[in-house]
C-alpha cells in the first residue's frame, strides 16, 4: 500500500481551538446538551448557533437550516474542528450541497456517529479525516474513561490504540492492513448506488447499528454484497449491534454474520465496543489500522 493512500492528518485540535457545533441531523435533548457544552467550554473554545435548537419534526430545522449551518462549519477559517449535537435522521438530505473541495481544502475534523455516517463518507471521499466519537448530548452523560479517550482521539494523542477482539471468519487469512474506515450499517447501506457511497477499496471497514431485527441486517449486508462492497475491502470490524433481538425465527444476529462472513477471504473480527452504547469508543477514520490474528491496531 503507497503511503498516499492513508490520509494526512486534518488541521490541529490541542487545548483552547475552536471547535463549531452543529445539529445536522435530528433535535437533541437540551439538559444534556448544555452539560455537554459545559464540559467542553473548559478545555475548548466552543460556539454554535442559536438556532441549533430549531426542531421541524424529526429534523433539527429545515435542510436549508442545517445545510447552511454545516457549510459554514466547514469554511469558517477560525473553526478547527467541526463537533455533531446528536446523530438521528437527516444527514443523508444534505449531501448534494456540500462541496467535496471545501472540504479538503478546510481539512477539518468532523466528530459524531450514528446518522453523521454520512457525512464521514463525503470526508473519505474528499481525503480528510474523521472522528466516529460519541456528540454533545452524549458527552454530557458520558464516563470520566469516555471523555478521556475523547480527547485523546481529537487530539491525536493516542499513537496506536489496540483491542483483543473475537475472531468470526475461518482460519485464513489471520492479517490485513489498510486505511479504517465505517460507520453505521444502515446509512451505509442507504448510500449504495449514490454518489456518496465511500471509497473502500483495500480498507479495514467497520460497521455498527442499533435497533435492527437479524433479517433487516442480512438484507443490508446482501445489498452492500451485491453492490461490491466485500470486494473491495481487506478486512472487516464488527462493532455494537444493539436491540437487535430475533424475532420468532430465532435467527440471531451473530447467525447472520456467520452466514455471511464465516468463509469470507478476508479476516472479520467481532465485539468492538463502538456503537450506540454509554461506553461509546471513540476512533479516527482514514488512518492505518490492522487485523492480526485476533487483535485490531488503529494507528492514528
Amino acid at each position: 500500500m503507497s503511503s498516499d493512500y492513508i490520509f494526512p492528518l486534518a488541521r490541529p485540535v490541542l487545548p483552547g481551538p475552536h471547535l463549531r457545533v452543529i445539529a445536522p441531523a435530528g433535535p437533541f435533548n437540551r439538559e444534556t446538551f448544555d452539560a455537554g457544552i459545559a464540559w467542553l467550554r473548559e478545555r475548548y473554545e466552543v460556539t454554535f448557533s442559536d438556532a441549533i435548537y430549531s426542531q421541524t419534526g424529526y429534523f433539527a430545522g429545515s435542510d436549508e437550516r442545517r445545510l447552511q449551518e454545516l457549510n459554514e462549519a466547514i469554511t469558517a477559517t477560525n473553526v478547527d474542528a467541526i463537533l455533531c449535537a446528536r446523530g438521528g435522521f437527516g444527514c443523508t438530505r444534505l449531501l448534494p450541497g456540500i462541496d467535496l473541495l471545501s472540504i479538503a481544502e478546510a481539512n477539518k475534523t468532523i466528530i459524531g456517529f450514528s446518522d453523521i455516517t454520512a457525512l464521514h463518507s463525503l470526508w473519505a471521499k474528499a481525503g480528510v479525516r474523521s472522528i466516529h466519537a460519541p456528540m454533545v448530548a452524549s458527552l454530557g452523560r458520558a464516563s470520566a474513561e469516555i471523555r478521556k479517550a475523547w480527547i485523546e482521539s481529537i487530539e491525536n494523542r493516542n499513537e496506536h490504540s489496540s483491542w483483543e477482539l473475537e475472531t468470526l471468519s475461518s482460519h485464513l487469512p489471520t492479517h490485513a492492513t489498510g486505511r479504517f474506515f465505517g460507520g453505521n450499517l444502515a446509512v451505509l447501506a442507504a448510500l449504495v448506488g449514490t454518489p456518496y457511497a465511500p471509497p473502500l477499496q483495500n480498507c479495514i471497514l467497520f460497521i455498527e447499528d442499533v435497533g435492527e431485527r437479524p433479517y433487516r441486517i442480512d438484507r443490508m449486508l446482501t445489498s452492500l454484497r451485491h453492490a461490491g462492497w466485500f470486494d473491495q475491502i481487506c478486512g472487516l470490524i464488527l462493532g455494537t449491534f444493539t436491540d437487535g433481538n430475533p424475532g420468532p425465527d430465532g435467527v440471531t444476529v451473530d447467525e447472520v454474520f456467520e452466514s455471511h462472513f464465516y468463509h469470507a477471504p478476508f479476516p472479520v473480527l467481532k465485539g468492538l465496543q463502538v456503537g450506540h452504547i454509554d461506553e461509546n469508543q471513540p476512533v479516527s477514520f482514514g488512518g492505518l489500522a490492522r487485523i492480526v490474528e485476533n487483535q485490531f491496531h488503529l494507528i492514528h
